[in-house]
C-alpha cells in the first residue's frame, strides 16, 4: 500500500507521466511552422510510433546485455568493433 507524500498525486513509487506532443508544440520547431492541422497530427502520430519502436529496441538491448552479464558471471563488457 503506497503512502501519499503531502497531499499530491505522487506515491512512494514515482511514475513518469508521458504527454503527447501538441500541434502547437510541433509548430514551434523549425520547418514545421506552416503545417496544416491534418499534416501536423499525422507527423505527431509518426513520431510517437517511432519513439515507441526505439524504446522497445532499447529495452530489448538492455535485457540482452543483462543476460550476457549473468551468463558470463558478471564479467561481460561491451566490445565495440571498429570498421576496417
Amino acid at each position: 500500500m503506497g503512502t501519499l507524500r503531502k497531499i499530491t498525486e505522487y506515491t512512494e513509487e514515482k511514475k513518469k507521466v508521458h504527454k503527447r506532443l501538441t500541434i502547437a508544440e510541433l509548430r514551434n520547431f523549425k520547418g514545421f511552422e506552416n503545417y496544416s492541422d491534418e499534416r501536423a497530427e499525422k507527423t505527431i502520430q509518426t513520431l510517437e510510433t517511432l519513439s515507441i519502436l526505439f524504446f522497445k529496441l532499447f529495452q530489448r538491448e538492455k535485457l540482452r546485455r543483462q543476460c550476457l552479464t549473468i551468463l558470463k558471471g558478471g564479467k561481460y563488457e561491451l566490445h565495440q568493433r571498429t570498421a576496417a
